[in-house]
């Protein structure tokens, strides 16, 4: 029995590391949870450096940026750059002027500076202090449903959390782990004093049992 309650935990535990090692590759303000909260969503970072110009007095589709090494890893359909979010709702609204830009249209190799060409005009809404820029996936979202915890991609940026999921493995749905009584995540925002954290809570069944899990992911990242 005591053998058991260990692998059925560890399975829990395989599934909280790969969910805190994502959340903390998430873009700074882009974490976000349901009211049910039994889902959590936020943007995964690629890739980053410092520009050293972006369009902000008007919109262009030209950014210049010092060599950011991720010319190989380009993926013109989901890769995007983000500067200075700060607010979640100009992340997920596709605000222009707005902190997230269009997808990436190139990405030559050079040295010492790259110039990324968007696939079309956009305007920033402001400099970073640190003028650091990253690149951005499409957001992902962990849910727990019917037993299962899921993890979505290729869904693209919504206003509203949860608009829209692939339903199929092809479409972009995975099972992180199953045999689950519930789900849930809370995400306390950073302030001046303190980093944000996430709180997992797995209950998982074994047999007749529920071992309850709890985790706490803290997000060190700013913008």
């Amino acid at each position: 029995d005591a053998g058991e309650r260990q692998r059925v935990a560890s399975i829990g535990l395989v599934a909280m590391e790969k969910m805190s090692r994502e959340l903390r590759q998430a873009l700074p303000n882009s974490i976000r949870v349901d009211g049910t909260n039994e889902c959590i969503e936020f943007v995964p970072i690629a890739g980053g450096s410092e520009y050293t110009s972006i369009p902000i007095l008007t919109a262009s589709t030209t950014i210049t940026a010092i060599k950011t090494g991720y010319a190989g890893s380009l993926n013109t359909t989901y890769d995007r750059v983000a500067v200075f979010p700060t607010v979640l709702s100009q992340v997920y609204g596709g605000a222009d002027p707005g902190p997230i830009s269009p997808l990436i249209a190139t990405l030559p190799s050079t040295t010492p500076t790259e110039t990324i060409t968007l696939s079309s005009n956009h305007q920033f809404l402001s400099d970073s202090p640190e003028r650091r820029m990253f690149i951005v996936k499409g957001p992902v979202t962990f849910c727990y449903g019917s037993g299962y915890l899921y993890r979505y991609k290729h869904y693209g940026f919504q206003s509203t959390m949860g608009a829209s999921r692939p339903t199929t493995f092809a479409a972009g749905r995975e099972v992180v782990v199953s045999n689950l009584s519930g789900a849930t995540f809370t995400y306390v925002p950073a302030s001046l004093s303190r980093n944000g954290v996430v709180k997992i809570n797995l209950a998982l069944i074994d047999g007749g049992e529920t071992q309850i899990l709890d985790y706490e992911v803290i997000i060190r990242n700013v913008p």
